[in-house]
């Protein structure tokens, strides 16, 4: 399922959260929209399934218009084919994991062949053993899973997920990235996914879009908007950056303490260490701002440190 977005605004009130956007989300792709709390990231999903009603511009899936204002358009959820996947995993708490995924089956009046479909669904997200139980009687990660196999029962073109990691602890959220991404790649579902989280972003995308106060800044692959971010608030926002000037920086894994032949070097002072396991991140004081280095050996506060940057590892903008 193709999804393209035309232009689309939307105010609640006097404030305009979504100013005219145009995106297109192609066929099978897994496509995050990242940014802060307020940004207007779940605005955009909610648009998209029709939970929300813009103010101007297109929404189209696949060759179907389903929302113009100009040509008073406007189809319901219910008929765009698309699921929802939500933060909280909106389950059912008097229901049974196969009752809970029966729903959506249920609620479209689709009931034909109706229990082998939950159980393949159940079977997919592996948990043909759960369907008795209760929502109560699951872990964290089950619920998520439930949350997907409702989803994905009704064969959708396109899943929406909305931050469906956020309540996870850390092990949990990287597990189920990785299922989550093997999953809607396996049955060619075209995913959009909503996150304030970078590390989600980047680890699960196929392109990203970075909002910032309802306008996408830069929609791209992982890769290009790591290395070739288009704006300071996206070379702020995605990754760690070492500025050195208002409009020039470097990562920090792209420093050294190895000498090279024609690198830009600095000796600076250690402010501070942390052990992260597989690395000490050293913080470094530059003038007026703070740099970041990761180093494999531990340094002291307060001692001096030689880096090295090639010239061609520095962004500008």
């Amino acid at each position: 399922m193709e999804i393209n977005l035309i232009n689309v605004t939307k105010s609640f009130g006097d404030k305009q959260v979504i100013f005219p956007t145009t995106l297109k989300i192609e066929n099978g792709s897994f496509t995050t929209l990242l940014g802060p709390s307020g940004c207007g990231k779940t605005t955009l999903l909610r648009m998209i399934a029709g939970l929300e009603t813009p103010d101007g511009g297109e929404i189209w899936i696949d060759d179907t218009c389903v929302y113009s204002k100009e040509k008073n358009i406007n189809i319901p959820p219910e008929k765009r084919h698309l699921a929802f996947v939500f933060q909280d995993f909106a389950l059912w708490p008097h229901m049974t994991v196969f009752e809970n995924v029966a729903f959506g089956l249920r609620a479209r009046k689709n009931t034909e062949n109706l229990d082998n479909r939950v159980r393949d669904a159940l079977k997919t997200v592996k948990l043909e053993d759960f369907e008795e139980r209760y929502p109560h009687q699951l872990s964290g990660g089950q619920q998520q899973r439930v949350a997907f196999a409702r989803a994905i029962a009704v064969k959708p073109g396109c899943i929406l997920f909305d931050e469906p990691l956020s309540a996870l602890d850390a092990l949990l959220r990287e597990q189920m990235r990785h299922e989550l991404t093997e999953l809607t790649s396996s049955l060619g579902i075209t995913a959009v996914f909503v996150t304030h989280d970078q590390t989600e972003a980047m680890s699960m995308s196929d392109r990203i879009a970075v909002l910032n106060v309802g306008h996408v800044e830069q929609y791209d692959s992982p890769e290009t908007i790591y290395h070739n971010p288009s704006s300071e608030f996206v070379a702020r926002f995605v990754g760690k950056s070492n500025w050195l000037s208002e409009n020039e920086l470097f990562r920090p894994e792209d420093a050294t303490i190895t000498p090279t032949k024609g690198a830009l070097s600095y000796k600076l002072p250690v402010q501070s260490v942390q052990y992260l396991g597989d690395t000490y991140e050293l913080t470094l004081k530059s003038d007026d701002v703070t740099w970041t280095y990761n180093s494999g050996e531990k340094f002291n506060p307060g001692e001096l440190l030689s880096i090295y940057i090639e010239p061609s590892k520095v962004i500008s903008f």
